[in-house]
């Protein structure tokens, strides 16, 4: 019985324990990858919160920097409306430039001021007894003095002569049930020619619409007879009208004619 051997198998697992060990660092890896990108999804989104959060402060505290183009184009119309306000100040025969002839007139008058000076004085040196020299120099000095007073009355009339002035004729009307008023400036560049006229030759009559009953709407310029008026979007929309609205209440009440 002693004499039996015992027989046994012995067997290598140092494969399959490193296969397992394999595995579970890749897991761990794994788990370690999957927990890294969560962290970067994590930060990249609290960055851009925070970014947006900066972004919407600043709008806040600074609400004045948003301009929009309605306002733009609100803060031009303003400016044209005042500037066309301060035309219409003017009294409608106001001169504007006063003409060269005026001056020519006054120095013509200067100089007749010193031709009589010149001739008082030599009456006053003339012989006493010369008596045809005398009477000569006073028939002189009268017919300047006379040229004088003829050269003072038309610097007279000159001044009474209105140069390079602007009338303004208006008519009420309505836009879409909205009460306008159409202004029409008359040029005249020379009063004396009846018609309206302008020296550089462009349109003289040209004309405007406000609207006396809405503080919100400015004044819209309708330009000469061959200019397109320009008309805000702002003005379409609020008035529910088109531009064709605007050409057809210049070409009926502007006075071009």
């Amino acid at each position: 019985m002693s004499d039996d051997k015992i027989q046994y198998d012995v067997h290598d697992y140092s494969p399959v324990n490193k296969y397992i060990e394999d595995q579970a660092r890749l897991k761990r890896s794994a788990s370690t990858w999957r927990y890294a990108k969560a962290t970067a999804l994590i930060l990249v989104a609290a960055g851009i919160l925070a970014v947006l959060l900066a972004w919407a402060y600043y709008l806040y505290k600074k609400p004045h920097r948003l301009v929009s183009l309605s306002d733009i184009e609100q803060k031009v119309i303003s400016n044209e409306d005042r500037i066309i306000n301060a035309e219409r100040k003017l009294p409608k025969d106001e001169e504007v430039n006063t003409s060269t002839t005026s001056n020519i007139l006054q120095g013509k008058i200067n100089e007749k001021d010193l031709e009589i000076a010149k001739l008082k004085e030599e009456l006053e040196n003339v012989n006493k007894d010369d008596l045809e020299l005398k009477e000569k120099l006073e028939e002189e000095k009268k017919q300047i003095e006379r040229e004088k007073l003829d050269l003072q009355k038309q610097l007279l009339e000159k001044r009474e002569v209105k140069t390079n002035v602007i009338h303004f004729q208006s008519v009420e009307s309505k836009l879409n049930g909205t009460r306008v008023s159409v202004t029409t400036r008359l040029h005249y560049d020379d009063p004396s020619n009846l018609s309206p006229n302008k020296t550089d030759g462009s349109d003289p009559v040209n004309c405007y619409v406000r609207f006396p009953d809405r503080d919100d709407l400015s004044v819209v310029e309708l330009g000469d007879r061959n200019k397109t008026p320009y008309v805000s979007g702002y003005h379409l929309k609020t008035l529910n009208v088109s531009e064709n609205d605007f050409i057809n209440l210049k070409n009926s009440k502007c006075q071009f004619n």
